[in-house]
């Protein structure tokens, strides 16, 4: 089985390189047909190719690890489905709907590790579980605990590199900067050498790379040793490495890019990209509207966490757009900001009343409109993760994948694209619990929610359905290829060591998968889903089965 899975990576690393060489002329495509619908906008055969090469483009670069493009084609190949019906193209829209889709895709090739020449410069950020892992440095003279560790942490995803002398981590550093750095707070070499070498290669490189300490002390005095090293994080031997797979997580995660969700609504199309600019030199993901007539469409596929719109604009005023907005109970609590250069109080205090979050008057400095944007933003996704996560695993809450799981199949529906929805329950749960305690157990969910999240791309949903019942929905993936990939997790799963009083043991999951072939009722497809799961429970459980 080993070997199977071993082949089917090498393939789909294949078919990844083969993909990443294509985008560039991919994008020329597009960009090409564009240009012929705009020379004859009438050219209807035009437009069905570039409705073609959109929709292709949505379904294929998400699958690949290229979400954002995915997503940005989606809504372009909307937008484009109207007139493709028979709307007219009026002379400004063409031009502004060319301007954003040739904008973007040239921003793509520049920003999203698109290879130049055929050639890729770097690995894209959402293929990293496969083609560039988390790097973790292991630095201890314990061989066997290092042997364990390196197991169980590469059943997460993660490049382990082992490191026996003290001596050689400087240069370890400084050859290849790690992301995280586990290390023996005491060596042979002083007391407390693991600290003292931490803090000199701190001070050395000046950066600061996250390190956990491990010792076989749990002393007040050792831990305030591994504080002033500025340690991250403090476990005694021998290491829970499920625990320790969770600080390690947490830690990767104060880095990572937000990457919130901006919808910009301006009729100013210079404006707009220029702000635009601002953000998304932030890391922030901007979709552009200079049509208010297309924001509802545009919320249901852009689904942004923040709107950032002007308070004059044609055909409806920003106050009008905003309350119409807060008309939809979907979208009451989504902050909208006014970027404005109206200065009168009473005018700013209407578009407030209106639903508006924040007034911020034109013209602004760009790190205030980054920290504004970013803080509400942020406040909007901590809230809706309070209300839409589950409190132990951090995944969607039963209500919240159901909602999920609708949305995406009304894209699915709008797109022609595929879409699989997996249903997994953990065996003899049961058992855990009653054997090795309900700490043990909730350890075992949280491991579970953690291997999915990094096994998966950040394209598909994970949700915690009930109890020790989970769902996934794999967007633009067909119910073959969303079996062999979630054999894949199980596989590793099996093989992780969950830690408990008096040693270790092992868990595995059995799953259903079912796709859009079956229903297109998202009740429906839950059931069928959940019964394929069944199947696999009566055969052995510890599998996967299709619908």
């Amino acid at each position: 089985m080993s070997d199977k899975n071993d082949s089917l990576q090498e393939k789909l690393r294949a078919l990844e390189a083969i993909f990443l060489q294509k985008l560039p002329s991919k994008f020329d495509e597009i960009t090409q047909t564009l240009q012929k619908v705009v020379e004859q906008p009438d050219d209807k055969e035009s437009m069905v190719v570039l409705h073609r090469h959109l929709h292709t483009m949505a379904g294929s670069a998400g699958t690949f690890g290229f979400a954002e493009i995915g997503a940005q084609a989606r809504v372009f190949e909307s937008t484009l489905k109207p007139h493709l019906e028979g709307k007219a193209w009026e002379a400004e829209e063409l031009k502004s709907y060319a301007d954003e889709v040739n904008r973007y895709f040239e921003y793509a090739l520049k920003h999203d590790n698109v290879p130049v020449n055929g050639v890729a410069e770097s690995v894209q950020e959402e293929e990293r579980d496969v083609s560039d892992p988390h790097l973790i440095y292991l630095v201890d003279e314990d061989e066997a605990q290092n042997q364990e560790i390196t197991v169980q942490l590469e059943h997460f995803g993660y490049e382990i590199v082992r490191i026996n002398h003290l001596g050689a981590l400087a240069k370890a550093v400084a050859t290849r900067r790690p992301h995280v750095i586990v290390i023996e707070l005491s060596f042979p070499e002083g007391k407390v050498a693991g600290a003292e070498e931490i803090s000199r290669i701190k001070q050395i490189e000046r950066f600061r790379i996250p390190t956990v300490f491990v010792s076989r002390s749990s002393s007040f005095d050792s831990r305030l040793l591994a504080v002033r090293a500025s340690g991250d994080g403090y476990f005694t031997k021998p290491v829970d490495v499920v625990a320790l797979t969770e600080r390690i997580e947490s830690l990767l995660q104060l880095d990572e890019n937000k990457g919130y969700r901006v919808l910009i609504i301006d009729d100013d199309a210079v404006t707009s990209k220029f702000y635009g600019a601002i953000l998304r030199d932030a890391g922030m993901n901007v979709y552009l509207l200079n049509d208010p007539t297309q924001i509802l469409t545009v919320m249901t596929d852009f689904r942004p966490e923040l709107l950032l719109m002007d308070i004059y604009m044609p055909v409806c005023s920003g106050v009008e757009l905003s309350r119409l907005i807060r008309q939809d109970n979907s979208y009451v609590d989504v902050p909208i900001v006014f970027l404005s250069s109206e200065a009168d109080l009473s005018k700013q205090l209407d578009a407030v009343r209106a639903g508006a979050d924040d007034f911020i008057t034109k013209p602004v400095a760009p790190e205030y409109l980054k920290s504004s944007i970013a803080s509400r933003a942020e406040r909007y996704r901590s809230l809706r993760a309070l209300i839409m996560r589950d409190g132990l695993t951090g995944l969607f809450n039963h209500t919240a994948i159901k909602e999920q799981l609708a949305s995406e199949i009304s894209q699915a529906g709008r797109t022609g694209s595929p879409l699989a929805l997996a249903m997994i329950d953990l065996d003899n749960f049961k058992y855990i619990n009653d054997t090795y305690g309900h700490p043990a157990g909730d350890q075992v969910l949280r491991t579970l929610a953690r291997l999915l999240r990094q096994r998966l791309r950040r394209s598909d949903i994970v949700g915690r359905y009930g109890g020790e019942e989970f769902a996934v929905i794999f967007p633009d993936t067909t119910a073959t290829t969303a079996r062999r990939v979630l054999d894949q997790v199980r596989l590793a799963f099996t093989k992780i060591q969950q830690h408990c009083e008096g040693g270790h043991f092992s868990v595995s999951f059995s799953g259903g998968v079912a796709d859009l072939e079956s229903t297109l009722d998202a009740d429906e497809l839950f059931d069928i889903a959940d019964a394929a799961m069944y199947v696999s429970k009566q055969q052995g459980r510890n599998r996967i089965s299709l619908a």
